[in-house]
């Protein structure tokens, strides 16, 4: 059985691309490993968001016209664009959010939300929502696949790919098809 070797060239050139690329990922690879765990730790609130939610007492059976001047009336409060009814309770749309008034009790609960800058921008880049982005992704993912093939290939002997690597490599490959297996 032959021997599978790679020429010293070929290793060489392995090694500077891969080095190469791998410090210019770098930036992408933050951007994507970041964003990753904020989405995987949403817990049912986008990470991207900081949201408040405010409860604040009135007087009962207010109209319309009456809450709107008294929700005007305090400094600081979100602008009111729109008052609409549904179900006997005013619906309040916001300037940054939404919110509930009910004449019955007069009791408001509101809530409005702010951009985490940071946040917002990994997972607008994450999630390929920034106009123009797609060859960047592209060409990011593209440059994974080499990084992780060409890391088959950089080291020899006794831990490379034919000997220890190998088994590493299996183990690597079987976990995402045994949790395909097991969760589905």
């Amino acid at each position: 059985m032959k021997k599978f070797t790679i020429s010293p060239k070929i290793r060489k050139w392995i090694r500077i691309l891969h080095r190469d690329i791998g410090f210019v990922m770098v930036g992408l690879s933050l951007v994507y490993g970041i964003s990753g765990i904020l989405l995987n730790h949403m817990n049912g609130k986008d990470p991207s968001y900081k949201v408040e939610e405010t409860s604040l007492t009135f007087a009962p059976g207010l109209t319309r016209e009456e809450f709107k001047q008294a929700w005007q009336s305090e400094a600081g409060r979100p602008g009111l664009n729109t008052i609409g009814e549904t179900a006997g309770k005013y619906r309040l749309m916001l300037q940054g959010g939404i919110g509930e008034y009910d004449p019955q009790s007069g009791v408001v609960q509101y809530q409005t939300s702010r951009r985490k800058p940071f946040a917002y921008w990994v997972n607008r880049l994450h999630y390929n929502r920034v106009k123009g982005w797609s060859p960047m992704a592209d060409m990011f993912a593209g440059s994974v696949i080499f990084l992780a093939v060409s890391g088959l290939f950089m080291v020899k002997g006794k831990h490379g790919i034919t000997k220890r690597g190998k088994w590493y490599l299996i183990i690597g490959l079987l976990i995402p098809v045994l949790y395909i297996l097991l969760a589905g």
